[in-house]
């Protein structure tokens, strides 16, 4: 498991539902999503999580719902700096 335990449950990358990791590798982790079905992976050789991925905490769910927002306008957000 590259992510560890606290990396079973990620948000997806796509709709920022649940999303269950279904593969596990050395460096990276494979996830599908409980809502959109959508499959994508996370590169994880920096470090696992410190906490739980999910659920979102209530800042993480009002930046993803902005994210979110700002796909459906068709609105790139904004870099850094």
């Amino acid at each position: 498991m590259a992510g560890g335990p606290n990396a079973a449950i990620v948000a997806c990358l796509f709709c920022f539902s649940a999303a269950d990791r279904v593969g596990e590798g050395i460096e990276d982790d494979s996830y599908l999503c409980r809502e959109c079905g959508k499959g994508f992976g996370i590169d994880w050789r920096r470090g696992g999580p410190e906490k739980p991925c999910w659920p979102l905490t209530p800042e993480e769910r009002a930046l993803a719902e902005q994210l979110l927002a700002l796909r459906k306008k068709g609105t790139p957000p904004a870099g850094p700096g």
